[in-house]
């Protein structure tokens, strides 16, 4: 995974603005029906999952797109790539108004944000394990 990772790095940015592009597609069609599974009386919407995945694999290349050679990010460029996601995900929504047949929704927010969090969470943790694989390969035996 972490290979794909390193691979994956010089075309991030290209792999975004096609994610990008694929998110604001979907989000302009119009009259979408709503998933939903029914257990035991209660309701569970598919769509919160589809929207956490979509926007954790956004911020996922975002960051990666973001990160230096050495996998690593200041603070200042962590808070900057993560607080456009955040605006991003948003808009996207709001924009749903004007799209017949769909409404701004709070919970699709939420889940957008919460897909873009898990995806800093874990690049954190991947970013740091590769940078220490990085560190133990440059080392003498």
């Amino acid at each position: 995974m972490l290979r794909i990772i390193i691979w994956a790095r010089p075309s991030a940015r290209y792999l975004f603005a096609a994610w990008l592009i694929v998110i604001l597609v979907l989000s302009s069609i119009p009259n979408v029906p709503t998933l939903k599974i029914h257990t035991a009386g209660k309701e569970f919407r598919l769509d919160y999952l589809m929207h956490f995945g979509e926007y954790g694999i956004l911020a996922f290349l975002s960051i990666l797109a973001s990160a230096g050679q050495e996998f690593i990010m200041t603070g200042r460029r962590w808070l900057i790539v993560v607080t456009g996601l955040i605006v991003f995900a948003y808009l996207d929504e709001f924009h749903q108004k004007i799209i017949p047949g769909r409404t701004y929704n709070i919970h699709d927010f939420l889940s957008n944000a919460a897909g873009i969090l898990c995806a800093v969470v874990i690049a954190l943790i991947m970013f740091r394990i590769i940078r220490n694989k990085e560190l133990v390969k440059g080392k003498p035996d």
